[in-house]
């Protein structure tokens, strides 16, 4: 997984970004999203964001 693989455009926010915020408690959507604010503007990442959330939150 590409750590500088830029998850949400409109925001500029990363693999990494989300791997910080889950490592830091954020376990849902709502809570990488008020850490990031990826997936706010447009929604088109949410997919893939919620698919990145899911595979970290399970480690």
């Amino acid at each position: 997984m590409d750590e500088n693989e830029i998850i949400c455009a409109c925001m500029g926010t990363t693999v990494r970004d989300i791997m910080d915020a889950v490592e830091n408690g954020a376990k849902t959507l709502e809570e990488v999203q008020a850490a990031t604010q990826a997936g706010t503007v447009c929604g088109a990442c949410l997919p893939e964001l919620e698919a990145l959330i899911e595979k970290l939150a399970n480690k």
